[in-house]
């Protein structure tokens, strides 16, 4: 008889092996369309650095997106107050090139920031209150891979990758950018790991805390994909300490092929007090191909970060993880999604931090089940309630739409 991995987790719950649904911090409401554009040959991406493709300013929740309704891949962003039951229609940002990637912060009461890949550059736009403002272009050439947070009320983070004078890769640079007179305007440039480059640094993220921020990315200076960070505790400067790696090399001795396991897409979020969460898809376990790692900000003694541990629970050991997005709280909750395919399809989970460990993987109502649910983005608002975003498909390589639900915080709910 052959038992399938949800079949076996409610059997296990009745007997108490693992947490009951109803122990789940969130209550679902039924998922709703972010664009009604979509149809045979349309495709959505939820592809940013970092995944932060949604954010909630004040009482406005927006959305930012590419997808290739019109001429090819352009930006868009659609916005809904918490209370309405329909997204707007969608806005494009991007200008007449083709555009990748965008990335979203909230700056102010239902007031956006977007930046993204276009042309070779990277650009940024200011929506507020659903009118977008003038494109800021950086000057940076072979750019891309932005990603934003918010920063300290007048100014946004700006994080992303250009070519490297003097080499064939690509570098992390980090740009403040001012927001206080209507317009974006960027800052100086600053390398946040001034060495000489050996391999690529891609797909970066940071947080901005109110005396530090935090970086992270993928590097590849071992010949191999790694998480490597970097603190800057100087916020009136451009000089971040020496870099640390953060993604732990399996134990025993190495495989007996290449020079190290894959990870990619490291994803960070701040919550409580000072603190951090990164999450990445990690193949140290080759064998079942990608799993979900984390690891907390600060670590002990001179370590930036904590040490890893595994978010997916012992059901997700037989399948594939990807895509891992983060969100945290300042009353200390903190959570990561992904798309797995442990169920013979591909489904969107949620685990949360409690008790000192990672919950139970919770397959989200709404987004879980037939037909195929990925790349998930998500961030908790004011009140502890979850906002996920992600990308459905009626079949593999097919077209898409993108989906949205809200998940109301319950009274049970525990940090």
């Amino acid at each position: 008889m052959i038992v399938r991995l949800r079949d076996l987790a409610l059997l296990l719950a009745g007997y108490g092996m693992i947490a009951p649904a109803g122990a789940q911090p969130w209550e679902f409401n039924a998922p709703i369309e972010v664009t009604s554009v979509h149809g045979e040959g349309i495709f959505h991406h939820l592809e940013s650095a970092g995944r932060r493709n949604i954010a909630v300013a004040g009482e406005t929740v927006a959305i930012s997106w590419e997808d290739n309704r019109q001429d090819g891949p352009a930006i868009y962003l659609s916005r809904k107050r918490l209370d309405a039951d329909s997204f707007g229609s969608a806005v494009r940002l991007s200008e007449t090139d083709e555009a990748y990637e965008p990335s979203l912060a909230a700056v102010g009461p239902d007031r956006f920031a977007v930046a993204w890949e276009e042309a070779g550059r990277v650009r940024l736009r200011l929506v507020d209150q659903g009118k977008p403002g003038p494109v800021l272009s950086l000057p940076d050439r072979q750019a891309g891979q932005a990603s934003l947070a918010a920063g300290d009320g007048d100014a946004v983070w700006l994080i992303y990758t250009a070519a490297d004078n003097g080499t064939r890769h690509r570098r992390v640079y980090l740009r403040r950018i001012r927001l206080d007179k209507g317009e974006p305007a960027a800052g100086e440039a600053c390398a946040v790991d001034p060495e000489p480059l050996e391999q690529a640094q891609l797909y970066p993220t940071v947080v901005k805390l109110p005396d530090r921020s935090v970086a992270a990315w993928e590097d590849r200076r071992h010949g191999h994909t790694i998480i490597m960070a970097a603190e800057n505790r100087e916020p009136g400067s451009c000089r971040f300490a020496k870099p640390q790696r953060i993604s732990e090399p399996p134990p025993g001795p190495r495989p007996p092929y290449g020079k190290g396991h894959g990870v990619t897409r490291v994803a960070l979020a701040a919550y409580g007090q000072q603190r951090i969460l990164a999450a990445w898809a990690d193949k140290r376990d080759f064998r079942e191909g990608y799993d979900i790692y984390a690891s907390h900000y600060p670590g002990e003694d001179d370590a930036l970060f904590g040490p890893n541990e595994k978010v997916q629970d012992p059901f997700g050991g037989v399948a594939q993880q990807w895509h891992p997005a983060v969100t945290g709280h300042p009353d200390g909750q903190r959570v990561t999604a992904w798309d797995d395919d442990r169920d013979d399809q591909t489904n969107i989970l949620l685990s949360w931090h409690e008790a000192g460990q990672w919950s139970d993987d919770l397959p989200v109502p709404g987004a879980s089940g037939a037909p195929e649910q990925n790349h998930p983005s998500i961030v908790l608002d004011a009140d502890g309630n979850l906002h996920l975003a992600w990308v459905e498909r009626q079949k593999t390589g097919g077209a898409t739409r993108l989906r949205y639900l809200f998940g109301e915080r319950t009274s049970d709910a525990t940090r």
